[in-house]
């Protein structure tokens, strides 16, 4: 094995291969994180044939805890999509209150959709709903953009079983109920107080000659009439919440295993009930002629996830094995238990999340990098700084951003000024939220 120095620099220089391979020839990610890990592993003297064999037990082991799961997420959330049960939930949070709450309805809509798709199906899936809403408001155009923006991407960053936070527990090895409820009590908080300091500042900066387009969707969008009512659409994201949240507090209150609650509380079981109950409630509105067609939506996006995820854990399992991550926090004079090493996780998925555009592999990224670094910061701490810094900064190199910027018919400026700006506030408040954890934990 090599030296200290040489095992630091080994993880900037596979970084910046990834990077590059990334930005200047395009290619896949899951790929670069492969090709990054080889160079880790043979140029820190792991050798050939155990390099090799490190990179496939660290994809195997993540895709073992989060595999099932995350498909099964991912199906729960196309069922919802297609029968209108996304659609119902906002409508119905947004109904209730009055306009000037309308915001916070949006966000917590978008937050509740996007628990169990990815970000740009929740956004694609509710802003018909969003302008038709604005048309009959005097909220601002942006407003109610950003707000959208800020609840999806809470969730999808925050909260399992959405991929990053699905394999936060095992890349930073703690329990996914300990992941669950700092996802849910930073996560909201943060939603709730990033909207309210975005809706503060983007009117001052927005411009609609400038930053406007056209707005799509001009028309209200009638789609579905035949809607499931808010508690069915509900009832299959709540459920594996539930589940996961009932296993983990028992076990914390009666200080003993329940192998019933256990057993219901795991990934799999969870996810599979809350897909039981979509399949009902999907059957239920439209029928189940094209269920087939419903469940092959969702695997295909499934599949490149679940290899860039996977990936990510190969990356992060070599460093592990080389040793290089306590290698780099002990160039760097970091202790590994203070509050510096959660604001280091940040500026990595920060500087990952710049440098390249996708949100999970950045945050994939730092938590495969912080992983490797003895700590005894709670891992929630630093899966929730990792993820912040993954979300940070989300620009013209991200594909999250041509969704929101065509979608909702602006320029890019106007791009930067929605999906840019509100993920750089809410990211702070993720932020602050890792080092309070770090702080009580």
């Amino acid at each position: 094995m090599v030296g200290a120095t040489v095992l630091a620099a080994n993880i900037g220089i596979a970084v910046g291969i990834v990077l590059l391979l990334i930005i200047a020839l395009d290619i896949n990610p899951a790929v670069s994180l492969i090709v990054g890990a080889l160079y880790m592993g043979i140029g820190s003297g792991l050798g050939l044939n155990e390099t090799v064999a490190s990179i496939g037990e660290g994809f195997g082991d993540l895709m073992q805890g989060i595999g099932i799961p995350i498909i099964f997420g991912i199906m729960i959330g196309m069922l919802l999509a297609r029968c209108g049960g996304a659609t119902q939930i906002a409508t119905t949070l947004t109904d209730a209150v009055p306009v000037r709450y309308v915001p916070y309805a949006l966000g917590l809509a978008g937050a509740i959709v996007a628990v169990p798709v990815f970000f740009d199906v929740a956004f694609l899936v509710l802003i018909p709903m969003v302008i038709a809403l604005w048309q009959e408001t005097d909220l601002s155009y942006p407003v109610v953009i950003g707000s959208l923006v800020i609840g999806a991407a809470g969730a999808h960053t925050f909260v399992p079983p959405t991929p990053n936070p699905l394999a936060a527990p095992e890349l930073l090895e703690f329990g996914l109920g300990e992941m669950m409820v700092a996802g849910l009590l930073v996560g909201f908080p943060a939603v709730t107080l990033s909207i309210a300091i975005y809706i503060r500042i983007v009117d001052r900066l927005w411009d609609s000659a400038d930053d406007l387009a056209e707005i799509p969707f001009e028309e209200a969008d009638e789609e579905r009439t035949d809607r499931p009512s808010f508690a069915a659409s509900l009832l299959p994201i709540a459920t594996p919440i539930f589940l996961i949240l009932l296993q983990t507090t028992t076990e914390a209150v009666t200080g003993e295993p329940n192998v019933y609650l256990d057993f219901l509380g795991s990934r799999i079981i969870a996810l599979l009930a809350g897909l039981v109950i979509a399949i009902g409630v999907y059957a239920r509105t439209v029928g189940r002629d094209d269920l087939s067609d419903a469940f092959s939506d969702a695997t295909r996006p499934a599949g490149l996830v679940l290899t860039i995820t996977g990936a990510g854990g190969a990356f992060g399992y070599v460093i592990q094995e080389t040793e290089a991550a306590d290698a780099l926090v002990d160039l760097i004079g970091v202790s590994g238990d203070g509050v510096v090493i959660v604001l280091l996780a940040f500026v990595i998925g920060l500087i990952m999340r710049v440098s390249q555009g996708s949100g999970t592999v950045a945050g994939i990224t730092a938590m495969t990098i912080m992983g490797g670094v003895e700590t005894t910061v709670a891992g929630s701490a630093i899966a929730m700084a990792s993820l912040s810094g993954g979300m940070s900064i989300g620009h013209i190199n991200d594909s999250g951003f041509w969704v929101v910027t065509e979608l909702s018919g602006l320029e890019v400026t106007g791009g930067l000024k929605t999906y840019t700006l509100s993920e750089a506030i809410l990211s702070v408040f993720g932020l602050v939220g890792a080092i309070g954890i770090a702080i009580i934990m």
